[in-house]
């Protein structure tokens, strides 16, 4: 099974979700991204073209890729794994200085995507002492608790987290059982 992953802001393509995919077995598609050059809007038509064009089954995201990650699913309708999301970037790269207004109106265009996601096909891990997010109790809220996995010492960062643990239980059956159609 061929999964995209979508590393953070400022973040490598070689993160924690990337290796630990990678550990399981999983061939793991994980492009480096610019989001301060490429407008969002252009970084969600690359994203799209590449999942087809590789054929992969699933998305993972962590952070900003967690956006970019739920943005694929949207569109594409299938599995997604989103590990600390940032669901709001146009409120949360402005509070860490990012300036480009023009970036920020297309994630506010952007987050309409969010109606489009199929919850029942996604997945979130999140950090309960992730200080850089502020929106995992919405994303619980929206997911159900049945949708999470609740790491209580987590922090923000991908390595604070038991990845490969976290995807060897649930990654398999869960990619499995929701990836048809997509």
């Amino acid at each position: 099974m061929k999964i995209l992953n979508l590393h953070g802001y400022h973040a490598s393509a070689q993160n924690s979700s990337c290796l630990a995919l990678e550990k399981q077995g999983f061939s793991v598609i994980s492009p480096q991204l610019d989001y301060d050059k490429e407008s969002p809007k252009e970084i969600l038509m690359q994203l799209v073209q590449l999942y087809d064009s590789e054929n992969c089954h699933a998305v993972t995201g962590s952070s900003m890729g967690g956006f970019f990650a739920f943005q694929v699913a949207a569109v594409k309708q299938c599995p997604a794994v989103l590990i600390n999301p940032c669901l709001n970037p146009f409120q949360t790269l402005p509070e860490i200085g990012f300036e480009n207004r023009d970036f920020i109106m297309q994630y506010i265009e952007l987050f309409s995507n969010l109606s489009k996601l199929n919850l029942e096909k996604t997945f979130a891990i999140i950090g309960e002492k992730d200080t850089v997010i502020k929106t995992h109790d919405f994303l619980k809220y929206l997911l159900g608790l049945e949708h999470c996995v609740l790491i209580p010492n987590g922090g923000h960062p991908g390595s604070s987290l038991p990845l490969y643990e976290i995807f060897e239980d649930y990654a398999e059956e869960f990619f499995a059982n929701n990836s048809e159609n997509c």
